[in-house]
């Protein structure tokens, strides 16, 4: 009786957030007229509607994704470099730290201290649903709704945002680490010239 009870629950609790999604991914005619309107800055203006003054912001729904979607690699580029470019972001100037850390030159035992492996955020795998189109061509096909797309960069963009954060901590932490050490080699060689 409770298996039963569980899974009409579950079920009502998947339609109702299917019903949620389809909702929010609905099109719908929005009114965006405004008298006066004044523009502030590129996407948003100034103005009056419904007698109350309004600043409004309007994007075409390709371009604001677009936008987010490059702002989201970049931060990812940032924080774990980029291959293709031969670059290595926060992470791999991190690691490059820590093998310097503990390098003999700076006292240490020249056995690279261990860090966590690299855990990149986005990924892009979609799966093709294979056929052919209107026209005949083979193709392959995702799909999937806008809110879920632009939800997702959402969430990836303020993941790697606290990852760079974290990173930039650690990396200052490091070379300070290496700066003190240099010192005091420094001291301890100029001692042992003294004496």
């Amino acid at each position: 009786m409770s298996k039963i009870l569980v899974s009409i629950l579950a079920l009502g609790i998947l339609s109702g957030c299917a019903t949620q999604l389809e909702k929010r991914n609905e099109v719908k005619d929005l009114d965006t007229m405004m008298d006066k309107k004044e523009n502030i800055k590129g996407d948003e203006s100034v103005g009056i509607k419904d007698n109350k003054f309004r600043i409004q912001k309007k994007v075409l729904l390709a371009e604001e994704l677009r936008r987010l979607e490059n702002v989201t690699y970049g931060i990812e580029y940032e924080v774990y470099g980029n291959r293709e470019y031969g670059t290595k972001g926060l992470y791999g100037a991190y690691r490059d730290c820590k093998t310097e850390e503990n390098s003999v030159a700076l006292g240490g035992d020249g056995t690279m201290s261990p860090i966590e492996a690299p855990a990149p955020v986005i990924n892009e795998e979609s799966k093709l649903d294979f056929g052919l189109d209107e026209k005949g061509d083979m193709v392959g096909v995702s799909e999937e709704y806008l809110s879920e797309r632009i939800d997702r960069f959402q969430k990836y963009r303020k993941i790697l945002k606290k990852r760079r954060s974290e990173y930039e901590t650690k990396l200052g932490i490091c070379e300070n680490n290496i700066k003190n050490a240099k010192i005091k080699m420094k001291n301890k060689s100029a001692k042992a010239s003294d004496n």
